[in-house]
């Protein structure tokens, strides 16, 4: 079988019904799963309990800009610490991941004489959908 090698992705993050995409450097999502093990007289036997997803995503920092991200993140982070964002993630064209996220403050600041950029760590609130086409 020949190798794939995958070029087209995209993100969209929603904050108040408004979708940000321009920012985005990097985007990941994970699973860390919970397996439990129980030696038994006769062997090892491995029950899957649970599913812990992050989203893990780096951007441009983009502060003072008009539709700032950085700005909305920090917002929605300060004002309603409790209420997910949308996410959508596409990997390639045909391969959709949606999914929400509790939202968290961007970091301020970086080196010199690079650009500023923020990395977030997400926390993913219920399980991803996909969609493969």
């Amino acid at each position: 079988m020949a190798t794939t090698v995958i070029t087209g992705r995209d993100l969209v993050l929603t904050i108040a019904t408004k979708n940000y995409d321009e920012q985005a450097l990097s985007a990941t999502l994970s699973n860390d799963p919970t397996i439990e093990t129980y030696q038994t007289l006769y062997q090892k036997a491995y029950k899957h309990i649970d599913d812990q997803w992050s989203f893990e995503m780096e951007m441009l920092a983009d502060w003072g800009a008009v539709d700032s991200l950085c700005e909305a993140l920090w917002n929605a982070t300060e004002s309603a610490p409790n209420t997910t964002l949308a996410v959508s993630l596409t990997a390639v064209s045909g391969a959709v991941f949606a999914f929400n996220v509790m939202p968290a403050f961007p970091s301020v600041g970086g080196t010199s004489p690079d650009a500023q950029t923020v990395s977030f760590s997400f926390t993913v609130v219920g399980t991803p959908t996909e969609t493969f086409s």
